[in-house]
């Protein structure tokens, strides 16, 4: 039902999870743990899953604060106010927004995938963190280090403290992506975040991430990052390129615990 980014150091009251495919209610291309509403699913069947979910990994389902995604760099904070944004229904989540930042105990947040980088920035001395969407879109238009910065200004965090994970995320070998594309990410990071030499360029989204957050001051050694590609294991996770378009999605949660 859900996993955790292997190797993610354990920090006092932090909890976060990757959940997978296993474990819930829909069938078809949805089967079984689906957390979107968006995707054509029954609802009702996504809300159990999402309530599964919640139980199982020790939260409250009814207070997911979960986001309008659209691949771009905008970020919001969130604190308990915002308890149940977007926890049962698409309608009332935050508007238009990949990244979500909490400071506040039992304050669940989410970001969900099937494909894209789901990506995990925690600062253990503010006891701040932030739940990123990163396509290659976002990575390119640099939402990490935006990321970074909006916990530098707002919560004065200092960037040799925070600690990254990236979850699974498409393989270089399987995004394939066209040159248009592929010279828009050179010119932003060099040639090194590409593989050529076959029919289109590939992209390596992880490396894109890593020099994204290079240009805020973050070192590779306080990159964690999930090798697991969707792609590749469509059995354990919900992929848009491996399941032709029709697929559920699989979701980043993070929180800071009550006590």
């Amino acid at each position: 039902m859900y996993e955790t980014i292997p190797d993610f150091p354990d920090i006092p009251g932090l909890r976060h999870l990757i959940s997978t495919r296993e474990g819930g209610v829909s069938d078809g291309a949805f089967a079984s743990l689906n957390l979107g509403y968006h995707v054509h699913d029954d609802p009702e069947r996504v809300t159990e899953n999402r309530r599964r979910l919640g139980r199982a990994a020790g939260y409250d389902p009814t207070t997911l604060v979960a986001a309008q995604q659209v691949h771009g760099t905008a970020l919001a904070w969130v604190g308990t106010a915002d308890r149940g944004r977007g926890a049962f229904g698409l309608d009332d989540a935050v508007p238009d927004t990949d990244g979500l930042l909490v400071s506040e105990p039992g304050v669940p947040v989410a970001m969900q995938v099937a494909d894209c980088a789901p990506v995990l920035i925690v600062d253990p001395v503010r006891r701040v963190l932030a739940a990123v969407h990163a396509g290659w879109r976002g990575a390119l238009a640099g939402i990490a280090s935006a990321a970074v910065r909006e916990m530098t200004d707002r919560a004065h965090s200092d960037p040799a403290h925070l600690l990254i994970g990236i979850g699974p995320t498409l393989c270089p070998a399987c995004l394939e992506v066209g040159a248009d594309v592929a010279e828009a990410v050179e010119d932003a990071f060099g040639p090194a975040v590409l593989q050529r030499g076959g029919e289109k360029p590939h992209l390596d989204i992880r490396a894109m991430i890593a020099a994204d957050l290079a240009c805020v001051g973050i070192d590779g050694r306080q990159i964690i990052v999930h090798r697991a590609c969707p792609r590749c294991h469509t059995a354990r996770y919900f992929s848009h390129r491996g399941q032709q378009g029709q697929a559920g999605r699989f979701a980043l949660i993070a929180w800071w615990n009550e006590a």
